[in-house]
């Protein structure tokens, strides 16, 4: 089977409670006729459905795309992750990095180099 032209569908299925197309319909102000055909890549995903749909899903709209069209998406724990970087002190997110370096060494970056970066 050929890859799904988007992970509407996907994530629709993994919302809490899991929606049907005619509720997400519902959410966004269009019909289940309409959620059917972009989720199968009949219709276009334009930003607007991508902002909409995403803000009903609890997700950010470039989760709505496929690997193929975003590589560089992240899982809800690498967001997760992130997220507690951004928050922490500068003493708490060098020892994060001091940790992260010893479980996965980043090799192209030493922790000076990161500091001047």
């Amino acid at each position: 089977m050929d890859e799904a032209p988007n992970r509407i569908r996907e994530l629709r299925m993994q919302a809490a409670p899991k929606l049907s197309q005619e509720a997400l319909g519902n959410l966004i102000g269009v019909s289940k006729v309409t959620i059917s055909d972009l989720e199968r890549g009949n219709m276009m995903l334009t930003v607007d459905y991508m902002r909409r749909i995403a803000r009903a899903l609890g997700v950010l709209p470039a989760d709505l795309l496929n690997q193929a069209d975003n590589p560089g998406g992240l899982s809800v724990d690498e967001r997760s992750f992130i997220e507690r970087l951004r928050s922490a002190t500068p003493e708490q997110r060098d020892q994060l990095l001091r940790v992260a370096d010893v479980i996965a060494p980043n090799e192209a970056k030493s922790p000076e180099e990161r500091k001047r970066a």
